[in-house]
């Protein structure tokens, strides 16, 4: 049920699409963990603009899986099955994103009411960093699923 704060993106799609078609913007605030620590859930809202195409490795783009899920996650490569992306917060890859999947680009982030810079030197540092981030989050992930076969094995 909706409370009258949050609307669903599903219900607004429509518009959605007919203002970026229009080249125009625009503003939410996403939900989840996955671009963690650039969007903070609840409390940051990104900027879309109309897809351009031909998305390049470090764009954030906004997309619609098949099954009707919106998400927002990082180009990180770009192979014969499509795009190849990834959330900032995450180490699993998603292969086969198609061009007609993608609505829009990442262009703007307000941090608690205020605009951050995505063009800048911290900003790039930020990206090439994730990387490395990716491997220590797997890193993590297989230590814990290591620690839980050798607790299983000592019962």
């Amino acid at each position: 049920m909706n409370n009258g704060n949050n609307v669903k993106l599903e219900d607004v799609f429509p518009l959605i699409a007919e203002k970026l078609k229009l080249g125009g913007t625009v503003t939410f605030k996403p939900h989840g963990v996955s671009m963690l620590p650039l969007i903070r859930q609840g409390r940051d809202s990104v900027v879309i603009e109309r897809y351009a195409g031909n998305a390049k490795v470090g764009d954030v783009i906004f997309f619609r899986r098949p099954n009707g899920q919106f998400v927002l996650h990082r180009v990180i490569g770009k192979n014969k099955d499509g795009y190849v992306l990834c959330g900032d917060n995450q180490w699993q890859k998603e292969r086969g994103v198609r061009e007609e999947w993608i609505i829009g680009t990442l262009t703007g982030l307000l941090r608690d009411g205020e605009a951050a810079e995505l063009d800048c030197e911290s900003y790039r540092k930020y990206v090439k960093r994730l990387k490395y981030r990716r491997r220590m989050l797997f890193i993590k992930h297989k230590g814990r699923r290591l620690k839980e076969e050798i607790l299983k094995r000592i019962k």
